[in-house]
């Protein structure tokens, strides 16, 4: 399970929105304070609720089943990645351009993927669910 500890930010008929703090993988090393590439940042996330039990200013756990990490690592990384090396490939052997145009059209060609997950980010936002996790 993947758990991050928020803070309840607001509270809005069945929808709680917490805030918590994302942190890179390096950002829990002793060495943090002298190192650049440790960063964290504040996120808010939406989480649907109707126990009405939770109060604003309340910390929480939020958690999320693995697969929602891959599936997110996927959709963000690995598809891209596959068009983008697709689009070069087939720039450069099948239509012969020169290789900055290739490269061009290759970030050319995620701009479509990139405008469809923008129109289905409402669906895709429900398959990305949190919990808050049950303290009791």
């Amino acid at each position: 399970m993947i758990e991050h500890e928020g803070i309840i930010e607001k509270i809005n008929g069945n929808r709680i929105t917490v805030r918590i703090l994302q942190q890179s993988a390096c950002s829990a090393c002793h060495a943090k304070s002298v190192c650049m590439a440790a960063d964290s940042k504040e996120k808010l996330v939406d989480i649907p609720d109707i126990t009405g039990q939770y109060h604003v200013n309340e910390r929480v756990i939020i958690e999320g089943k693995e697969s929602i990490g891959y599936k997110a690592v996927l959709w963000a990384f690995v598809i891209p990645l596959l068009i983008l090396l697709g689009a070069l490939v087939a720039s450069l052997t099948l239509w012969d351009f020169t290789e900055i145009e290739a490269a061009l059209a290759a970030i050319v060609a995620l701009v479509p993927y990139y405008l469809v997950l923008y129109l289905l980010r409402n669906k895709m936002a429900k398959s990305f669910r949190f919990n808050i996790k049950n303290t009791n």
